[in-house]
């Protein structure tokens, strides 16, 4: 099987046949996954290569088939909500490929201040019905990391819901590399990326009080994402 025989199609060419394939699955079409998987498994090996990077773990080729063959259908779920006019389904979808590559490897394999709360590969806006948001992303990975809970509890405890995405997403796009987190996350959330410095600032400090009053959340202070 030549899985890089797409390489070489022109882009317009090659991004039509995605547009197409996609259309199929959100019409319901199963046997897209197959193609999807066939035509575009460049794309979704190095997404979810991306991603094992991120944790430090090494995938073998066996591991990484059938992590582009899952990640292949969960993007199938999600076909009826990409646009084809934004990101490219692996790269808008980057919150649905940690947590396939997360739930393939069993556990998050970095501490939460090493990791840098790395949970998500940039892209565009998930949408608000299919893409799991943030907070969701965190709370699976709350189940098996003990300072994402605590973090998560302790966030949970001095802000609402929509500063608490405000506060996750920024600190995301900020340890992926965004120059301007503020103006990314403003943009996902639909404020000025003003009022997103100050919610996620507000939110800081409130989570070191936090820290400084109550002995059990003692052990947040030294996070990079509260320090």
């Amino acid at each position: 099987m030549d899985h890089d025989r797409g390489a070489a199609e022109p882009a317009t060419q090659r991004e039509q046949a995605l547009v197409a394939v996609m259309a199929r699955l959100a019409e319901g079409d199963r046997v897209g996954v197959l193609t999807l998987r066939e035509h575009f498994r460049p794309e979704l090996a190095a997404a979810v290569r991306r991603v094992a990077r991120r944790r430090h773990a090494a995938l073998d080729a066996d591991a990484v088939d059938e992590l582009v063959t899952d990640l292949a259908l969960e993007l199938g779920h999600l076909a009826g909500a990409w646009d084809p006019a934004g990101a490219p389904p692996w790269v808008w979808a980057r919150h649905r490929v940690a947590l396939v590559v997360d739930r393939h490897l069993g556990q998050w394999t970095r501490p939460l201040d090493q990791a840098g709360l790395q949970v998500a590969d940039r892209g565009g806006p998930p949408p608000p019905c299919e893409e799991p948001a943030v907070l969701e992303v965190l709370d699976g990975l709350a189940n098996r990391v003990p300072e994402v809970a605590l973090l998560r509890e302790a966030v949970g405890r001095v802000a609402s819901e929509r500063d608490q995405v405000i506060f996750f997403e920024t600190a995301v796009q900020s340890a992926l590399g965004d120059r301007s987190p503020a103006a990314t996350v403003a943009g996902l959330m639909g404020i000025r990326p003003e009022a997103v410095r100050q919610q996620a600032r507000r939110v800081r400090l409130r989570v070191q009080r936090l820290a400084a009053d109550e002995p059990r959340f003692a052990v947040l202070a030294d996070l990079s994402v509260v320090a």
